[in-house]
């Protein structure tokens, strides 16, 4: 029987191909899910030009591995779609607000080429699969149904609530793209804004109460600090009338036979077209109506529905600030 001799150098290379296969196959599960972390990059190579690189993220859903710098981002939400433009990431596939012949925001700039995946309480889950996405993001509170669904088709994160937590929703949105100097700048830039415009308006920001409504098919909802709209009217530091100043929920309701709730030395209105007509014919037919301060001041202002009720993102916080400032210099 012949014996065969192995010498040290055929041993070492053998190993190194043995080795080669192994870290191939170890590579990926068979669905083309990394099971480890990938390599580091060169010292000379930036981390944010590497491909394939994955962070694991804590969301109001759970915990969730992500890619570094996503490609082909679906955002089920205004507020992202809003806030990702503005990141200077342009989604695959973002939903209308209310119905897709509406398209996006009016608001919101180079939208074109963005897919619509349906609306925000009716994404459609076959639409969204067909981008073939890296990354979903969705609010928790609208969405919340349907996360496993999406889990299956890419990567999902959610925030906890649409508008009400802008801010917090920004730096998370910075966060899952790869963002977040991009992001700080962004609230750096409007918190700045408001500084100047508290320096400017600060008296009259004292003394003005702001009631901030929105008339509704069968009454009108008046808006609280819990809300988008609320929440952003106290950044900017509003002053709120006496019996607008609670924080137990979103909003409360008014009818005609409680007008005098509706007063403040200013009232902002962001009702959309198509729920005006109770409004019109219960509110401003009463003679009540014209008993309030603010409409014998001439201090009812009509606002943007889709950036003041709806908007949830950087963008429209800018524009509510250019309104307020609008609505107070006159």
């Amino acid at each position: 029987m012949k014996t065969w001799k192995i010498s040290g150098s055929v041993m070492m290379a053998a190993m190194m191909v043995l080795l080669t296969i192994l870290t191939g196959c170890g590579a990926s599960n068979g669905s083309g899910t990394a099971t480890e972390a990938p390599a580091q990059p060169a010292a000379s190579e930036p981390a944010a030009e590497q491909d394939g690189g994955t962070q694991t993220v804590k969301h109001a859903a759970g915990e969730t591995e992500i890619p570094l710098h996503p490609s082909k981002v679906v955002v089920l939400d205004n507020g992202a779609l809003d806030n990702l433009l503005a990141l200077g990431v342009k989604p695959v596939g973002a939903p209308s607000i209310i119905s897709i012949e509406d398209g996006f925001a009016s608001y919101l700039k180079d939208t074109d080429g963005i897919a619509n995946i349906g609306t925000v309480e009716q994404p459609s889950l076959e639409t969204i699969a067909s981008l073939q996405p890296d990354l979903i993001i969705g609010i928790k509170d609208t969405q919340e149904a349907i996360y496993d669904q999406l889990n299956q088709i890419a990567p999902t994160v959610f925030t906890e609530v649409g508008g009400a937590q802008w801010k917090s929703n920004l730096e998370f949105h910075a966060l899952v793209t790869g963002k977040v100097d991009e992001g700080a700048k962004l609230i750096a830039d409007v918190d700045a804004r408001i500084a100047d415009f508290k320096t400017e308006f600060g008296n009259k920001l004292e003394t003005t109460t702001i009631s901030l409504l929105r008339p509704r098919k069968d009454r009108v909802s008046v808006y609280l600090s819990p809300s988008y709209t609320g929440s952003v009217a106290a950044y900017f530091g509003v002053k709120r009338p006496e019996w607008q100043q609670r924080d137990d929920d979103f909003n409360f309701n008014v009818t005609d036979e409680q007008i005098d709730q509706l007063d403040g030395d200013m009232i902002i209105l962001f009702g959309r077209e198509s729920e005006k007509q109770y409004f019109d014919e219960k509110i401003k037919a009463n003679p009540l109506w014209n008993t309030l301060k603010a409409v014998q001041n001439d201090q009812v202002h009509q606002a943007n529905w889709i950036v003041w009720l709806s908007g949830h993102g950087i963008h429209a916080v800018n524009l509510m600030l250019d309104d307020l400032i609008s609505f107070l210099d006159q």
